[in-house]
């Protein structure tokens, strides 16, 4: 059986109703007293013309399966680069999130580093301001107590001796303050 498309003639006592060119010949008459009905004589095929018939038959159906196996490998081949492709695309991707894994750590880092920095901060500012409350509260201390009573001294020994009164403390510390602005 050959491929769609490929008739083959079918083969009727031992002879097709078509041969090859070249095994066919005219049969001479075989004797010249028998009447002749027809004035040419029937193509006799000869020769192994079905081996012939058989390999065109193989040849055409070798080129169809040919042509289905370099489609399959065209297609193969597309398929292959485009996995190449995509493997380099995935490759980049893996490189650059490793880029983005190393700044995220360095960024990671300098940010846990700030965080320390800010937390110093914070415990120097809450330090200093605990040491303040404590200065504030001996000068209130100092102010309403010691220092009062010497000043209360101070003053009234000036105005006996005829002199004028100190300035107050809150104008003593608004001069200081002045100066240092």
């Amino acid at each position: 059986m050959g491929p769609p498309g490929t008739a083959i003639p079918s083969i009727i006592n031992g002879s097709a109703g078509i041969a090859p060119q070249d095994t066919t010949h005219h049969h001479p008459p075989q004797s010249q007293s028998q009447p002749q009905a027809n004035t040419s004589s029937p193509l006799v095929a000869t020769g192994d013309w079905t081996k012939d018939l058989v390999h065109l038959a193989k040849t055409a159906e070798l080129k169809k399966h040919a042509l289905t196996l370099q489609l399959h490998t065209a297609h193969i081949l597309s398929a292959h680069a485009s996995l190449q492709e995509k493997s380099r695309i995935i490759q980049d991707i893996r490189e650059q999130r490793n880029k983005l894994d190393s700044e995220r750590t360095r960024l990671l880092n300098a940010l846990r580093e700030i965080n320390e920095d800010r937390d110093k901060a914070d415990l120097t500012e809450s330090t200093i301001e605990r040491e303040c409350g404590e200065i504030r509260n001996k000068m209130t201390a100092l102010t309403d107590g010691e220092y009062a009573i010497a000043k209360s001294d101070v003053d009234r020994l000036r105005q006996e001796l005829g002199q004028p009164p100190l300035p107050s403390l809150q104008s003593i510390l608004d001069e200081k303050t002045n100066h240092l602005v």
